[in-house]
């Protein structure tokens, strides 16, 4: 109670009132919930004590469990974090997607991706996975770069690495991002079906990658630049990496039901594990992307299943993968026009310090879906 008696009563009460009021209808069905947060980061709606704790009075908020809203408060900092990685998953996911008939369409509001993650498909596995992916990412970086107060570097990496080498420097700490992405994320699962278990699956095969794709990085010590002597530390892989590894996997998932032991003995914790659909199949990894519903053709648009359409979409018309007219646009046909653009061009640097440029207009030829 420190930190809320260093605010005025009314503050304090509207505080109160957004922090503990979690309406029943997001109680019955929070999975997925959190991503409304979404904004947050960029939000001015934001009280920040003399601690630097943040406060919030950001409504989205309320999307949030008791448990994901305790996790915040314990960890100053760390709630823009999540919301930026969040952001970077976003994004990561319509680059991925950009070309295909399914393109990572997003709205404002707490559903962020639609109708689509209602059903168990590819899509649904791939939008757990990469927002996992997303929070993990961001809140490893942040502690090494000193934004959340409950974590720094990982330093535990200490002492001779090989014979030319040493461990130093600040290494992004990885652990504590899954470990928090873990309980954040996976806090706003409810349930024991089949649904529950893929979320799961997926969330943890979203942090999977992150840290199967940490590399080493050196810097050189030594007279002249003779590297002598190496210091090494672990960073990062960009998340267009783990996205890269992520859409591959969307590619190869696995299609997974409940799994039968056979045995009355089993525990039900025993029995809540997933098995290929296919008995030929191997199980499913921890790096594996998993679903049990097919996807929807996502030609054209249905409010029920909350699918747009490609109508409109831009294609290639000389391509003939997924990006090509005769497959992003479902066999109906396209249409051809050209627009007329005017860019910069020849630009010229002149010391110092002014660029000077030309407009060159040109015509340019698109294709777009009937």
């Amino acid at each position: 109670m420190g930190h809320w008696a260093l605010l005025p009563g009314w503050v304090s009460a509207t505080l109160l009132l957004a922090l503990a009021a979690l309406p029943a209808a997001l109680a019955a069905n929070s999975s997925g919930r959190w991503w409304g947060i979404v904004n947050v980061a960029s939000s001015t709606n934001l009280l920040t004590d003399s601690k630097s704790l943040q406060l919030v009075l950001e409504p989205s908020l309320q999307l949030l469990s008791r448990k994901q809203r305790r996790l915040i408060r314990q960890n100053p900092g760390i709630l823009h974090s999540v919301s930026g990685g969040l952001q970077s998953a976003v994004r990561e996911c319509k680059w991925q997607f950009r070309n295909r008939r399914w393109n990572c369409p997003t709205a404002s509001g707490p559903h962020l991706f639609g109708k689509i993650v209602n059903r168990g498909c590819r899509e649904t596995a791939f939008i757990f996975a990469i927002t996992s992916a997303g929070v993990t990412h961001s809140v490893a970086r942040s502690c090494s770069e000193g934004s959340i107060e409950s974590c720094t570097c990982d330093y535990r990496r200490r002492g001779p690495g090989g014979p030319d080498w040493h461990w130093g420097g600040c290494s992004d700490n990885i652990d504590f991002g899954r470990l928090f992405g873990r309980e954040f994320v996976d806090s706003g699962e409810k349930g024991r079906d089949l649904r529950f278990l893929m979320n799961l699956h997926n969330n943890e095969a979203g942090r999977t990658t992150v840290f199967s794709e940490m590399r080493q990085e050196c810097k050189c010590h030594g007279m002249s630049g003779s590297c002598t002597v190496r210091t090494c530390w672990m960073r990062l892989p960009t998340l267009r990496a783990v996205g890269d590894v992520l859409r591959d996997r969307f590619d190869g998932a696995s299609r997974v039901l409940y799994g039968n032991r056979g045995s009355n003995r089993a525990s039900r914790a025993e029995l809540l594990r997933l098995e290929p659909e296919d008995p030929a199949h191997k199980p499913p990894s921890p790096h594996d992307l998993v679903y049990f519903e097919k996807s929807p053709n996502f030609c054209t648009y249905s409010g029920r299943l909350g699918t747009a359409g490609t109508a409109g979409r831009a294609c290639n018309s000389s391509s003939p993968a997924l990006d090509g007219c005769e497959l992003l646009c479902c066999g109906r046909g396209h249409r051809t026009r050209t627009q007329r653009v005017t860019e910069r061009c020849n630009c010229t640097f002149h010391w110092c310090c002014h660029v000077s440029c030309r407009n060159c207009t040109h015509t340019r030829v698109l294709h777009e879906c009937l």
